[in-house]
């Protein structure tokens, strides 16, 4: 689980985060990245919808986004804001932990060479 200071909470934030960041897509994840001047930490949230799988596969594969992600934090910028969303070939059982770091690492690479 991420620490509570790093969760995105609110769907204004979300919209923002989304709407206004640049999009990244890799693999069957797309990463939003939004770059604010705030000193707050990064923050991160996930959007997986049920295309991806049923309940379990949906919440499985959060837990392994999660996993990936957390141990990057401390290497992303403050004020930065990450939404990565989830495709629908996300929740297939070929996708296991190694291979979601994989495309989320990709994914963050492009966007701070993009920032």
């Amino acid at each position: 689980m991420l620490p509570a200071s790093h969760r995105m909470r609110s769907a204004a934030v979300f919209r923002e985060t989304t709407r206004r960041g640049s999009r990244f897509p890799s693999g069957p994840f797309v990463v939003h990245a939004h770059f604010t001047d705030s000193d707050l930490p990064a923050q991160m949230g996930l959007t997986i919808g049920k295309a991806v799988g049923n309940s379990v596969v949906r919440h499985r594969t959060a837990r392994r986004i999660r996993a990936s992600f957390s141990g990057l934090l401390s290497s992303l910028p403050n004020g930065s804001q990450w939404v990565i969303r989830a495709l629908p070939g996300a929740g297939e059982c070929t996708t296991t932990t190694a291979n979601i770091r994989t495309a989320v690492d990709r994914a963050l690479v492009k966007a701070h060479g993009a920032s």
